[in-house]
């Protein structure tokens, strides 16, 4: 009996001792599991917090490139500013206008090996800062050290009285960085009533600090396409020994050059002096005595119903004009396709490849007693394409890195020799495609017609339908 109650009780505390263990680790393993799931919410909630965290506010004026020739730069646009972007960013237009003033910033990429005026970049700022001595009140700012995505750099800049518009104060900045073989220019240009040399220079402070090479971030700033644009280019008879002038001579030269800023294309069409056209609130009439009867203002209201198109400046020089023009900027390289002898012009060229003068040109561009190109009409009308051709070469001749840079005395030292109705906010929707257009994707043409009398004048008569179509066709370039 004693043997069966020890088996008994050995059995019982058996059963106490698996109860109590089986008790204490199911709490164990409760307590642990507790423990996990704390532990799995507690790392969810970080994670949601890192998120959270670690999620940017985009900003809606962030702007970066996207270019595969060079290393992507990124900014912060100035509030409000307006974007336009060529090439991928290969040039960037900023811009602000408001009543009383107009702002820029234009940043340009430029391979340095493709850039023929400066040898390395040192010389930026010393092509930047030469030929200034014309311009009038021109005031030099100090210059300022500032750091541009780690790299240690300089502001240039001056005050100057621009000559286009109400010639109001101006300023004029410019800064650079070089990465890779490649030259980031950024450029300020602003003028107004307003404008404060202080402000300025400490706007563009702050636009330069958030300039970057590093940013991996993508791009936010919507950017928009650049126009296209007609102008207006005449050629005035007058001089100083000839009656009119640029108020109301006879206008020898009219041409309408259209480009696409773009894609880079154009087309100049000359239109022949003598064609017979409606002049409005004058009758018929040949279209160069429109400037005779109403100056610009009614060649333009002419020039716009012959073509329907918008004309949006006007530039006009006159014999006094053109050739110190052409010797101001060094001359003009052109190809004569002809042997040309015109004592009337005093036009003496062998076919070729030829650097005119002032006074060379302006035989070349009067010279209408000739057979015309091959293929092309001969007498006023190669005369006129002369001009043009002329007009093609000194822009691609002038369209340079230096002349990019300092634009403001380039345009002052223009003016000297033409007339204009051009403003500071026209010249800089040029800025982003300045030296950029390709000359090749550029036409020259005329207006489809030929010399007729009309009553007993001896005039040119053009073809309405085909002119038309020729014009509607430039629209959509």
């Amino acid at each position: 009996m004693n043997y069966r109650n020890k088996i008994k009780k050995f059995f019982v505390i058996l059963i106490i001792i698996i109860t109590a263990f089986s008790i204490f680790f199911g709490f164990t393993s409760c307590k642990k599991n507790k423990t996990s799931n704390s532990s799995n919410t507690s790392i969810t909630q970080s994670t949601l917090t890192e998120q959270q965290t670690t999620t940017k506010t985009v900003n809606e004026d962030f702007y970066k490139s996207s270019s595969t020739e060079f290393a992507d730069y990124s900014f912060i646009s100035p509030k409000g500013w307006t974007l336009t972007e060529e090439n991928n960013g290969e040039r960037i237009l900023l811009k602000s206008i408001s009543p009383s003033m107009a702002e820029s910033i234009i940043v340009s990429v430029e391979k340095m090996e493709q850039i023929k005026d400066i040898k390395d970049e040192s010389e930026v700022p010393i092509k930047y800062l030469s030929d200034l001595k014309n311009i009038k009140d021109k005031k030099d700012l100090p210059e300022e050290d500032i750091i541009i995505s780690d790299i240690q750099s300089k502001i240039y800049g001056y005050e100057y009285t621009l000559l286009l518009g109400d010639k109001q104060k101006a300023i004029d900045l410019l800064s650079y960085i070089k990465n890779d073989g490649y030259l980031y220019v950024i450029k300020y240009m602003g003028t107004g009533s307003n404008i404060v040399s202080e402000t300025v220079i400490s706007d563009f402070k702050k636009f330069l600090k958030t300039f970057s090479l590093n940013s991996q971030d993508e791009s936010a700033k919507k950017a928009q396409k650049p126009d296209s644009v007609n102008i207006l280019i005449l050629g005035d008879d007058s001089a100083f020994d000839r009656p009119g002038g640029r108020v109301n001579g006879r206008t020898d030269i009219i041409i309408i050059f259209h480009l696409n800023l773009n894609t880079g294309e154009g087309t100049i069409v000359t239109i022949p002096r003598d064609t017979w056209v409606n002049i409005p609130g004058h009758g018929e009439g040949k279209i160069n005595g429109a400037h005779a009867i109403g100056g610009n203002e009614l060649t333009i209201k002419t020039t716009e119903e012959l073509s329907n198109l918008k004309i949006d400046n006007y530039i006009i020089t006159d014999f006094d004009g053109f050739k110190p023009l052409i010797d101001f900027l060094g001359g003009v390289t052109v190809e004569v396709k002809e042997d040309l002898s015109d004592s009337f012009s005093g036009c003496y060229l062998n076919a070729g490849v030829h650097h005119l003068n002032g006074e060379q040109a302006l035989a070349l561009c009067r010279n209408r007693h000739r057979n015309g190109e091959p293929g092309q009409q001969g007498g006023a009308y190669a005369r006129e394409r002369e001009a043009a051709k002329v007009i093609l070469a000194l822009y691609s001749q002038q369209t340079t890195f230096e002349k990019f840079i300092k634009i403001p005395a380039f345009i002052n030292f223009l003016l000297n020799y033409v007339w204009t109705d051009f403003t500071f906010k026209d010249v800089i929707k040029f800025l982003p495609s300045f030296g950029r257009i390709n000359t090749g994707k550029v036409k020259i043409t005329t207006i489809p017609s030929w010399p007729e009398m009309v009553g007993n004048a001896s005039a040119v008569v053009y073809d309405k339908e085909a002119t038309k179509e020729l014009f509607e066709e430039i629209k959509t370039q």
